[in-house]
């Protein structure tokens, strides 16, 4: 019953979603969007319960649900025998693609968090964004190495993002490609550190504080 319950709730929730991403693509977020979406037959009522009247809650659904067609995407895939830089490659792509798809709405939701104020959010999201993927390509690291290799993700991950929200998705596979190929080239962690000291976009500062 429980279950069957949760199963309607995540239904109720994609479809206030995709309400949403019809709205923030030709008005991008704010807080308008909550009348708005009245105004298109969602009640209240919902909208409070689901997300406690916060569009910013609807801004992390959505994330959480691109880290879940992602799994859902990989795990239909059997990866676990390819080396770990072509499993992180291949998630990356498939989330590229994913993305892609809805290129404006994520576009729109990228450059809104990187307003002052929605920074924390995004660090957030992130996190769990770089945590996801190391998760879905095997990684079971608990030493220091947990930290670095998500460090390095994120920053591999903002850099894609940029590439292909202002240019291309062939330039963001391009760009994926030439810093995995970097990344693989470090052999010791004190030149990685190098890298993600040089590389690390303010955005990303106290990601893991």
């Amino acid at each position: 019953m429980k279950k069957q319950q949760n199963k309607i709730n995540i239904k109720k929730k994609l479809i206030i979603l995709e309400k949403t991403k019809t709205i923030v693509k030709n008005y991008g977020w704010s807080e308008k969007i909550l009348n708005k979406l009245i105004k298109q037959g969602v009640s209240k009522s919902d909208l409070v319960y689901f997300f406690n009247n916060n569009y910013k809650e609807i801004i992390n659904f959505s994330l959480e649900n691109l880290n879940s067609i992602l799994e859902d995407k990989i795990n239909k895939i059997n990866i676990i025998n390819f080396p770990i830089n072509k499993r992180i490659k291949l998630i990356l792509i498939n989330r590229m693609t994913i993305i892609n798809k809805d290129k404006i709405f994520f576009k729109k939701t990228f450059y809104h968090l990187l307003i002052p104020q929605n920074v924390k959010i995004m660090k957030k999201n992130l996190y769990k964004s770089v945590d996801s993927m190391w998760y879905l390509a095997g990684d079971n690291s608990v030493d220091f190495n947990f930290y670095t290799k998500r460090i390095t993700l994120a920053i591999i991950y903002t850099n894609a993002l940029f590439v292909l929200f202002n240019k291309d998705f062939q330039e963001a596979e391009v760009n994926i490609d030439k810093n995995l190929n970097r990344i693989s080239n470090i052999p010791k962690l004190k030149n990685r550190f190098s890298f993600i000291k040089d590389n690390l976009p303010i955005i990303l500062r106290g990601l893991f504080n």
